[in-house]
């Protein structure tokens, strides 16, 4: 009897080290409808093993395959391509003396509320569990407990500056 005969769903059977192989290279996927598809691979999903593809000359047009309509994938290279950052927030051009107000701010509401604020490289951290990073917006909270993270995003969208 082998090892993984007791696993029956193909999560268990697919190679991981595979689709992570896959990314930054430019393939070719050949659906089951059989048409070919190329572009460089963004990434995988190891569950579906759907595959996002970066196409176009500068590589701006996102393309999802779903895992069940893939027949195959050929590698076209072995050259690994640059990715892009996608999904980035674009910069905001925000005064000095504005980004210390509203910090500020925001010192002084948490404090107001009893949060043990302390700032380490304008950054604002609460008891280690919370980081506010500028511009100190609701967006900008960083926090594993999604109880505390929506209580000070509620805190912090009270503030008009």
């Amino acid at each position: 009897m082998g090892e993984n005969s007791h696993f029956s769903h193909k999560i268990y059977k697919n190679n991981p080290l595979l689709f992570k192989s896959y990314i930054g290279m430019k393939v070719n996927i050949l659906t089951e409808d059989n048409t070919m598809i190329s572009g460089v691979v963004y990434t995988v999903d190891p569950v579906s093993e759907s595959v996002v593809l970066l196409q176009g000359c500068q590589q701006n047009n996102l393309k999802i395959i779903f895992g069940h309509a893939i027949k195959n994938i050929n590698i076209c290279s072995n050259q690994s391509y640059e990715l892009p950052e996608l999904f980035t927030n674009a910069p905001v051009n925000i005064l000095q003396t504005t980004l210390e107000e509203r910090k500020n701010a925001v010192i002084k509401l948490l404090r107001e509320n009893r949060f043990p604020v302390k700032e380490q490289n304008d950054i604002l951290t609460i008891e280690n569990i919370l980081s506010i990073k500028p511009p100190y917006e609701p967006s900008d909270c960083i926090c594993d407990n999604s109880i505390i993270l929506r209580r000070i995003q509620s805190f912090l969208s009270r503030i008009q500056i």
